[in-house]
């Protein structure tokens, strides 16, 4: 399961996050900071809980001195299970109380902590969770020599449940269900733009489950990315209107920024053959010179609305099967290197990059030239010249996915 994380300070801040992921979760985290056990102090009033409308349970991590200070003395209804730490004071008591109240109980241990701790705790609990970032904030780095723990404990207790806590991507969710993770919880990562980040993962994980690691997808909808300069009589938004025509007309959805120049291109292609448009966008909370910011002139379909550049691009990447680079400037240029470098993370069941224009072998070659490119990487990328040349790849592309 994935589980979507809570870290707020307050009841209302709860709540948005909580409507935010309302029909997509079952099961929602809410982490508890006492200020001490964590330098974060957050919301902790777990009987307010009972006044949220949702459909949703919840799950509650102390991440506190003594978790006993937070177990009313009846069953609240709204919370299915709580998590102590086990370097927690009183753990073992906070443990048998909570089950005796009727809730399903895990026991967690921070990155640098043995799991030979836990051992005294297995009678109580349901599950065991393993936090893989240092606890206390979201979007922290992912502690990898968690990974070789967790392979361990699954050894010596084949049958506990794991659950895993922390600073996890889509490269480390692959990672954290190989490695014997039941439940992932996820929180910065799916906050974003939560609804489709979390079906995202969610299909991330059952595929990983179904066919291992590695695993290509067919592709179904199309990335545009390239300059936001461009103008109608220009050749490159030529070339941008009339992929995106021929893709659509083929029914392929189109995804760009929701901007000018090539994202405003794709769209009008898309729209001349009556094609579906997705924008991913982002609003800098002050004026800022040099981004190009969404087009009137650009009518998509559905927005998806993101942080800030970076967070553009990677929820874009998330949402699309294949990039298509067109000529731009160093926002291209940044784009490009993003997708090439996530495709390398992911060789083998990476997405794949089209490079529109022979200009681009020159460039190709100048970086293999000068600077360190791995063996096969150059593999992940094509450079084609014409609308045909990148539905044939496609059709290709799909033809060898059963």
């Amino acid at each position: 399961m994935i589980i979507p994380a809570i870290l707020q300070k307050n009841l209302e801040e709860v709540k948005k996050e909580v409507y935010a992921v309302e029909g997509a979760a079952e099961l929602i985290h809410i982490d508890v900071g006492d200020g001490a056990f964590v330098k974060t102090v957050t919301f902790s009033e777990l009987d307010k809980l009972e006044e949220i409308n949702t459909k949703s349970s919840f799950q509650i991590h102390l991440m506190v001195e003594d978790p006993n200070d937070y177990l009313t003395e009846e069953k609240l209804s709204k919370i299915d299970s709580f998590i102590a730490q086990v370097e927690s004071e009183n753990v073992t008591e906070f443990l048998k109380k909570t089950k005796k109240r009727g809730y399903r109980v895990g026991i967690s241990l921070n990155p640098e902590t043995s799991i030979e701790t836990l051992a005294q705790h297995m009678p109580y609990v349901d599950f065991v969770q393993f936090l893989t970032v240092i606890p206390g904030s979201q979007g922290t780095e992912f502690q990898e020599n968690v990974l070789d723990k967790m392979t361990i404990f699954r050894q010596t207790a084949p049958k506990m449940p794991i659950q895993v806590d922390g600073g996890i991507d889509e490269f480390f969710l692959a990672e954290v269900i190989e490695a014997g993770a039941a439940d992932v919880v996820i929180g910065s990562q799916i906050f974003q733009s939560p609804k489709q980040s979390l079906e995202h993962f969610k299909k991330a994980a059952t595929e990983t489950r179904e066919f291992g690691h590695e695993v290509k997808h067919k592709i179904k909808k199309v990335a545009f990315l390239g300059g936001a300069g461009w103008d109608p009589e220009d050749e490159t938004y030529k070339q941008a209107v009339e992929t995106a025509k021929l893709l659509a007309e083929k029914g392929f959805e189109i995804v760009n920024g929701g901007g000018p120049g090539v994202m405003r291109a794709s769209t009008e292609g898309a729209k001349s053959a009556g094609g579906r448009v997705l924008a991913v966008t982002y609003y800098p909370p002050y004026k800022h010179k040099n981004y190009e910011g969404t087009d009137a002139q650009n009518k998509f379909d559905e927005e998806i609305v993101t942080t800030d550049y970076f967070d553009r691009t990677k929820v874009m990447l998330q949402n699309t099967d294949l990039h298509i680079v067109f000529k731009g400037g160093t926002g291209t240029v940044s784009e490009f290197g993003m997708t090439w470098a996530n495709s390398r993370i992911h060789e083998g069941h990476h997405k794949p990059i089209l490079l529109y224009g022979n200009f681009w072998k020159h460039i190709v070659k100048e970086f293999t030239t000068h600077m360190f490119i791995r063996p096969g990487e150059k593999d992940l990328i094509t450079v084609v010249k014409s609308p045909k040349e990148v539905v044939e790849f496609i059709n290709k592309w799909n033809s060898e996915i059963a």
